[in-house]
């Protein structure tokens, strides 16, 4: 009888492949795999560890999704070279699967248009900018067309921040422009000349019944809060907040989004990249701070509450996490894909949240590209419970 040695010298010759040395670049990426490993599980505590404690956390939860895309790439590595080693980036991705739908939401099946539901309210959340134009350079006032691109979303509560009124765009005018939305509550944290100033503003289909807010202390920045009743017996408080901000101006982000950024290694660029990190450091505490007064309020509130604004942080911070406490996301609950609501930083960050009692349930998000703000808002469509009996 013949013997065919053919498969056999092949299966013999594949695993003596396996067996080999590692080569110089296996462990070059080892140390590597280490390294990204360690950080990515340092960045999942950026949560949980309070900026004005340890503030080194605050940055390593800003570099969480691309330590966690590099934690997949080099998983991917060591499987195609069939090494034990793949465990490590694997038990580490693991670990923080359940923080990654803050990220990040694959589209798993088609999207389909929610029907309409009476029980459903749409919530719009914006960062509109003062109303001033993004483009032009004499910060011209764009009120009248970023309030009508507001009110062909067509929102039932409505949350500003950087809300301004000016002789040149009077409150009366926005008023007028958000007709559909007769009940309005606004907080000037800074005045300007009598009846304007800059600030928060809610905007209601519904009556409001009472309202109030939170002046950060040092800090142009401030939450607002106000219950409305949206059906006879069911009042729901709305929190409209914005954080303190990063601090980094236009200047700062042209530095750091150049080409010359990673090329020059001038004195210069050290006292330059120094003072980035000290304003991102200091505003990080500042932010903490505030999240930990605004918690207890929230989490105190006699009726199902919708907590939306501009936090200035990751859904990996200490202030996203604080202020979220036991409720739900919308982007998690029905988000899709990766999403950004700031306009800036190559479009990578989500800093803008609507988040919401879990009674209340995530129809869809979605965030409408707009070229009025340096922000996009956010639209979501809410169910509410179940009439009472």
């Amino acid at each position: 009888m013949r013997r065919n040695y053919g498969d056999y010298g092949r299966k013999d010759r594949g695993a003596e492949s396996r067996r080999r040395g590692m080569n110089l670049l296996d462990y070059v990426l080892l140390i590597a795999t280490v390294i990204c490993a360690a950080v990515l599980l340092l960045a999942y505590l950026a949560r949980y560890v309070n900026p004005n404690d340890v503030w080194i956390f605050a940055f390593l939860g800003l570099a969480a999704p691309v330590f966690y895309i590099v934690n997949v790439v080099l998983l991917l590595y060591w499987v195609l070279r069939w090494r034990a080693y793949a465990f490590i980036p694997l038990t580490v991705l693991l670990t923080g699967i359940g923080g990654i739908s803050s990220f990040f939401r694959p589209v798993l099946s088609k999207r389909y248009v929610e029907p309409s539901d009476e029980a459903a309210l749409t919530v719009v959340s914006y960062n509109v900018m003062g109303f001033l134009s993004r483009e032009d350079p004499r910060h011209v006032s764009n009120m009248r067309e970023t309030v009508s691109f507001i009110d062909s979303l067509a929102p039932d509560l409505l949350f500003i921040q950087e809300y301004q009124s000016t002789p040149k765009a009077p409150a009366r005018e926005i008023d007028s422009l958000l007709g559909a939305l007769p009940y309005r509550v606004v907080n000037y944290k800074v005045s300007g000349t009598p009846g304007h100033g800059w600030g928060l503003a809610i905007y209601s289909r519904y009556p409001v019944v009472r309202s109030g807010h939170v002046d950060f202390e040092h800090s142009t920045n401030s939450s607002l809060w106000a219950d409305v009743a949206v059906r006879k017996g069911d009042t729901l408080r709305l929190f409209n907040n914005h954080l303190q901000t990063t601090s980094i101006n236009s200047s700062d982000r042209d530095f750091i989004t150049t080409p010359e950024f990673m090329q020059s290694d001038s004195e210069a660029k050290k006292e330059r990249v120094r003072n980035i990190v000290h304003k991102l450091r200091e505003n990080y505490k500042i932010r903490a701070r505030q999240a930990d007064s605004l918690a207890p309020l929230i989490a105190s509130s006699p009726y199902p509450v919708i907590v939306c604004g501009d936090f200035n942080d990751t859904p990996m911070s200490y202030a996203y996490h604080t202020i979220r406490g036991g409720l739900s996301d919308a982007f998690s609950e029905k988000g899709h894909g990766m999403t950004n609501t700031y306009r800036g930083f190559f479009n990578l960050f989500r800093i803008d949240y609507v988040l919401h009692s879990p009674e209340l349930e995530t129809l869809s998000y979605s965030t409408p590209p707009s070229d009025r703000s340096d922000h996009n808002p956010v639209l979501v469509r809410l169910k509410l419970p179940g009439p009472r009996p």
